[in-house]
């Protein structure tokens, strides 16, 4: 089998002080294929820092979100309020599922982001001509029916302790 050194990327993790102390290493050598140490790495669609913030995955996913809620604030004023909030979990409410349990007991600065994203799909989901609402974000996540991000990943761990649990 045979390695080959542009399709592939080496991570070291660690703290930040213990990876200063390897600072030397900058290559790793895989079957007689030198690949060079990468700062981040892209997993299954999650970006890994060499720290394991998550910095870099909420960074990329934000951006992707605001990309979409722009796009969707457009096409808005042609659908009614149920396709607008199925359309909505579509483009947005997936983006922020998927990967989320890795995000468990991250800094509040990166599930905030990511609820500000939340929120603002749903101020335009519901009112689709303002930007300000008399309503809080957490009260249109309710008639929306969506859990905050922090308690959707909650949710995800719990039921898959629990599908774990039931499967032996």
């Amino acid at each position: 089998m045979a390695v080959n050194p542009n399709k592939s990327v080496a991570i070291l993790f660690g703290t930040p002080q213990r990876l200063k102390s390897l600072s030397w290493f900058k290559s790793v050598n895989v079957a007689g294929t030198v690949i060079p140490l990468s700062d981040k790495v892209k997993i299954l669609g999650a970006t890994l820092d060499a720290n394991l913030t998550m910095a870099p995955h909420v960074k990329a996913l934000s951006s992707s979100c605001f990309f979409h809620i722009h796009s969707f604030r457009q096409i808005r004023p042609s659908l009614d309020d149920s396709m607008a909030a199925s359309v909505a979990s579509a483009l947005i409410s997936s983006r922020l599922d998927q990967m989320n349990s890795i995000l468990y007991e991250t800094p509040l600065k990166h599930t905030a982001r990511l609820q500000r994203i939340q929120h603002a799909m749903a101020r335009v989901v519901l009112y689709q001509h303002s930007r300000t609402s008399p309503l809080s974000s957490n009260v249109l996540l309710k008639q929306l029916h969506w859990l905050p991000i922090e308690w959707h990943t909650l949710f995800k761990l719990a039921m898959h302790c629990d599908l774990q649990s039931f499967a032996h």
